[in-house]
């Protein structure tokens, strides 16, 4: 068995697999929230969902609770049972290019990375040192959300501002939502048949955080958050990109310092702030299809941002595009912000089949019509799935040296 677990400072969200011929299955899903509160625990198997309040003064407890309750529900016999923990890590800098075994020097590498991923890291390592201890046979594996994009080249990482800022501060753009490029990439390569060292895409992980990634020939070669998930696309609550000297100039209007405008920027802004009504998409269309003023511009903004993202994208990657993906909750789920975007590039000649793209589907469907200069796609990113499977791959080698040096 194999435990998947994307952890912050005050939740463990963590999903259960077993390995079936082959095959990973989902035995169970839940999360325990509230940690250092009067905390709850959820827990999801065989259809049917259970919550029982708990007592979680820190990880270490929450973590004994949720394997506690895995016997308990007879989904484990024991905490050996499950031989390989993943853990979902947001920040390795530049240091970490793929997934890793977490040993010593990795767990002072997501510790250094705190400062760049204040909200994240900390959660993240706390939950690491909880299960060492709980379940201390278990090969733990960490994926980060920056690794897949380390790839990219420094002309597109690179920002404007004195090169000492890179050199001595780890200024540049990192790039997030790895873990899903990574998972659509390998997903993309089984559709197409192309092999994934060739395949260029542009891919859209539009969710309540959004970002837009250029993959070229395989790799990340662009993408459209920076230094951190503010940048780029406007999202849910976070502005993306604007003109820096706004934060300086709207600090000496509303008597705050840098910090507490940067905190308006990621939570009050975006839809939520430009719509003055919501920050979920879903409550954004049905207000825009009445005509309501502030959300159909902040629907139409949005679209629109996303559309010259696009462009910018396929440009970076200067060849032939195999696919346009949609993907994440928005991409995913939302037939009318898919068709709004692709009615705003007219100059990639791109064609939906309108049946194709409202009708329902299971993984992945191709929704574009014949006509279409570049294919397009919406596939259901699994980031779950991609850690389970790449701490498999770290445990089964991990397992041949050991074989080696015996």
């Amino acid at each position: 068995m194999v435990l998947v677990v994307n952890s912050g400072s005050s939740s463990i969200k963590f999903r259960l697999y077993k390995v079936v011929q082959g095959h990973l299955e989902i035995i169970a899903e839940g999360i325990a929230e509230r940690i250092g509160l009067d905390g709850s625990l959820t827990i999801k198997a065989n259809g049917i969902k259970d919550t029982w309040q708990h007592d979680f003064p820190n990880h270490l407890r929450a973590v004994e609770t949720i394997i506690a309750s895995l016997q308990n529900l007879q989904l484990i016999n024991k905490p050996t049972d499950i031989e390989g923990i993943g853990f979902r890590v947001v920040h390795g800098t530049n240091k970490i290019t793929k997934p890793i075994i977490i040993d010593q020097e990795t767990k002072m590498i997501i510790k250094e990375a705190a400062k760049l991923a204040p909200l994240h890291n900390p959660g993240a390592l706390i939950a690491i040192e909880a299960f060492e201890k709980v379940i201390p046979q278990a090969t733990l594996v960490a994926q980060f959300d920056t690794a897949f994009h380390q790839t990219i080249p420094e002309v597109n990482f690179i920002y404007p501002v004195p090169y000492e800022w890179y050199q001595n501060h780890q200024v540049r753009k990192y790039g997030f939502h790895g873990i899903s490029y990574q998972f659509i990439t390998q997903k993309m390569a089984e559709i197409t048949g192309k092999a994934s060292h060739k395949l260029n895409l542009i891919v859209c992980h539009l969710g309540n955080g959004a970002s837009v990634a250029a993959i070229k020939k395989g790799v990340s070669f662009d993408t459209t958050m920076g230094f951190t998930p503010l940048a780029g696309l406007m999202m849910g609550t976070r502005s993306g990109n604007i003109d820096p000297s706004i934060l300086a100039y709207m600090g000496k209007e509303l008597n705050l310092n840098l910090d507490e405008v940067t905190d308006l920027l990621n939570k009050k802004s975006g839809l939520l702030g430009l719509s003055q009504f919501s920050s979920d998409m879903r409550d954004i269309e049905n207000e825009w299809k009445k005509g309501t003023k502030l959300p159909s511009l902040a629907y139409e903004k949005y679209v629109q941002i996303a559309a010259d993202f696009i462009v910018t994208m396929a440009n970076r990657i200067g060849e032939p595009i195999d696919a346009l993906v949609f993907t994440a909750g928005i991409g995913e789920n939302s037939p009318l912000i898919r068709q709004s975007i692709i009615m705003n590039l007219p100059l990639l000649n791109l064609v939906l089949d309108n049946n194709a793209n409202h009708e329902k589907y299971q993984e992945w469907s191709k929704i574009s019509a014949p006509t279409s200069k570049i294919p397009i796609y919406v596939v259901r990113t699994n980031e779950e799935l991609m850690i389970a499977q790449e701490t498999i791959k770290l445990m089964t080698s991990q397992n041949k040296k050991l074989n080696n040096l015996v």
